[in-house]
């Protein structure tokens, strides 16, 4: 065979061996497709909707044309509301990586003894390992397509018992919320922007990412206000994809955030004061209610580092708290009610509805006193007259004179720049805890668990007049973050002996809320 024969017999089986690579990887390719096309996490059933010659098309056409396309997109045809969730939660994943990134390091409360579901949980089967605070925020975004879809069976899915399950009447109020407030796929594509950046104040490098590009420590502010000055800072890139329009309200919902809790005012966790956030969203009806919605949906993913497959914590109580909130806000807003007068109908609604379930005692919420129990209450999540009866023993019975002295005056506190409130942050899920560590769960237990609670909440509502002297000018509710006590509820020998708990010290101070107009954060005024 010559030269030529020799280099024409090589570049035919290059040739040939060439094709056959192309043609492995092809099939390869298409493996691939097919596999994620027909694969469905039993953690991602398909949503109920109805059928349509649209669904039809969606359906026979695949998920490779699907993917290609962006969340906004998807949105603005519609098909962001029939496609498998897992294809949705791919697409936010790709959307988002820095925001999700942040989220990975996302610190939270997780109860220890919570069963999880069978299978993968979102962020294992995105991620290949599981993040909490991811699977609390895309449990959002399917809360959000199962109202959307009228999906009412997944979006109480293993809520439990029955009297507390979210009824039907309470679904169909939310699906008209978000029916209204979404008009355009500008409005969806924001809601969603704001439920994934929501949480990363959380995240403790956010704070040191700011103080790198800034020179100022914001690590003792809460997450909510961590995430707006980084904001401000355009530290969030997720925001620059927003229209100049969505952008602004979704900024007036971060600075309402930054001074005002949703779910502390539900649980009467903050102060009156806390509430003056709401003073600047006069005028803002349409950022208030994007940012309300987004608290529903953050709510609805409360539990999804424990369930993934329904919207645990949005059970009707809660419901019932929320909607509480909603019209304490409108008063508020649109009607210019006083902090207070707003503030109070939490605790007025929360009696009412222990009435409901049997509780007999009557209160006065003009009495400091009785305003006290009945912020105690909320803070505790009662929900029928034994866990009323359960409070008021500790707080009336098994506590100091001084003690409750403290309670009363700092439970009654608005908070102000003489005399700022304090909010004892998550004081709510620390109660829950020790009502359920107690060697026989009987009556007298849980008093003893609630009376050893309220000697260090009482402890925790006082300013000494040292760390008043070290607040700068403005402050108004100061927040003490009370998971340091998480190891002590969780421990064996807190169930024999609460008493423990008197061994601990308060936290540290953080700045809740400050005065309108004052800016504390620009500067060296900052604890």
């Amino acid at each position: 065979m010559g030269d030529s024969e020799d280099e024409h017999g090589k570049t035919s089986l290059i040739t040939t061996l060439w094709t056959a690579c192309i043609h492995l990887f092809r099939l390869h390719r298409s493996a691939d497709n097919q596999n994620s096309t027909s694969y469905i996490n039993p953690e991602f059933p398909r949503g109920k909707v109805s059928r349509s010659p649209h669904r039809e098309q969606v359906r026979g056409q695949g998920n490779k044309a699907q993917r290609m396309r962006t969340l906004r997109e998807i949105i603005d045809d519609g098909t962001f509301w029939l496609l498998p969730d897992r294809d949705v939660l791919e697409l936010i994943k790709l959307e988002f990586p820095q925001e999700l990134e942040r989220l990975k390091n996302a610190t939270f409360v997780r109860s220890s003894n919570a069963p999880r579901p069978a299978g993968l949980s979102i962020a294992e089967s995105l991620y290949g390992q599981d993040y909490p605070e991811i699977n609390r925020t895309l449990v959002g975004v399917l809360a959000l397509r199962w109202l959307h879809n009228d999906d009412y069976d997944r979006f109480v899915g293993t809520q439990g018992p029955p009297p507390i399950v979210l009824r039907r009447q309470s679904f169909a109020w939310l699906r008209s919320l978000f029916d209204k407030g979404l008009e355009s796929t500008e409005d969806t594509y924001t809601l969603i922007v704001s439920m994934v950046t929501n949480d990363l104040g959380k995240d403790p490098a956010l704070a040191t990412d700011y103080a790198k590009k800034v020179g100022v420590d914001i690590s003792k502010v809460n997450h909510d206000m961590i995430l707006y000055h980084a904001v401000e800072e355009g530290m969030v890139p997720a925001l620059d994809r927003l229209t100049k329009q969505a952008k602004d309200y979704l900024l007036l919902g971060i600075k309402l955030g930054s001074d005002f809790n949703f779910g502390q005012l539900a649980q009467a966790e903050n102060a009156p004061a806390s509430l003056s956030g709401l003073l600047d969203m006069r005028g803002h009806d349409r950022a208030f209610e994007m940012r309300f919605m987004e608290q529903i949906l953050d709510l609805a993913g409360a539990a999804g580092h424990e369930d993934w497959t329904c919207a645990k914590k949005m059970i009707e109580p809660i419901f019932q708290s929320y909607r509480n909130v909603y019209d304490v806000a409108h008063g508020i807003i649109y009607e210019e009610m006083p902090l207070r007068e707003g503030y109070d109908i939490i605790l007025r609604r929360k009696l009412a509805l222990l009435h409901q379930a049997g509780y007999s005692r009557q209160l006065d919420i003009a009495r400091p006193g009785d305003r006290a129990l009945m912020r105690l209450f909320c803070l505790g999540n009662t929900s029928n007259a034994d866990n009323a009866d359960i409070f008021y023993t500790a707080f009336t019975e098994r506590i100091p004179d001084e003690t409750r002295r403290q309670l009363t005056h700092g439970l009654n506190l608005d908070g102000s720049v003489a005399e700022p409130a304090v909010q004892p942050t998550y004081i709510p899920a620390m109660l829950t805890k020790a009502l359920g560590n107690t060697a026989n769960g009987s009556h007298e237990e849980k008093i003893s668990a609630v009376a050893a609670m309220l000697r260090f909440l009482g402890r925790c509502l006082v300013v000494e007049p040292q760390n008043l002297q070290r607040l700068p000018h403005g402050v108004t509710v100061i927040e003490r973050d009370v998971r340091k006590i998480i190891p002590v509820l969780e421990s064996e020998r807190f169930k024999t002996n609460p008493d423990m708990l008197d061994q601990e010290s308060i936290p540290e101070d953080q700045i809740a809320n400050v005065a309108p107009g004052v800016e504390i954060l620009r500067g060296r005024e900052h604890i």
